[in-house]
């Protein structure tokens, strides 16, 4: 939609990551590219990470036009996402079982402001 962000959030695929879509099965997207965005685990190891089966890190499917913004991480973290009628700002944490006081001090590794067109 004209005037929206096309945003879509995944905590299910055990990484971080930020991708921008822009063509899938021939529909051009590259006005408003569709923003995907993994969030982190908060508590993944060992046999939870994707690539210990695979044995690589999550990829792009072959039919995607993408711009990969942040290639994706197998890292334990979370996302915070600030939503306002002008723009969404996201930022991306790293977090392995510091002590939970931590958290209020700690700054993102990434942010990613978003803007209404």
């Amino acid at each position: 939609m004209r005037g929206r962000i096309p945003l879509f959030v995944s905590g299910d695929l055990h990484a971080i990551g930020e991708t921008r879509i822009a063509a899938t099965s021939g529909i051009d997207l590259k006005r408003n590219p569709v923003v995907s965005v993994l969030s982190g685990p908060l508590g993944t190891a060992g046999y939870g990470w994707p690539s210990f089966f695979r044995g690589t890190r999550g990829m792009t499917p072959g039919g995607l036009v993408v711009d990969e913004a942040q290639p994706t991480i197998e890292e334990n973290g979370f996302l915070i996402a600030d939503l306002t009628p002008e723009d969404i700002t996201l930022r991306f944490f790293k977090w392995r079982y510091d002590p939970l006081e931590s958290i209020d001090t700690m700054e993102p590794f990434r942010t990613t402001v978003l803007k209404r067109s």
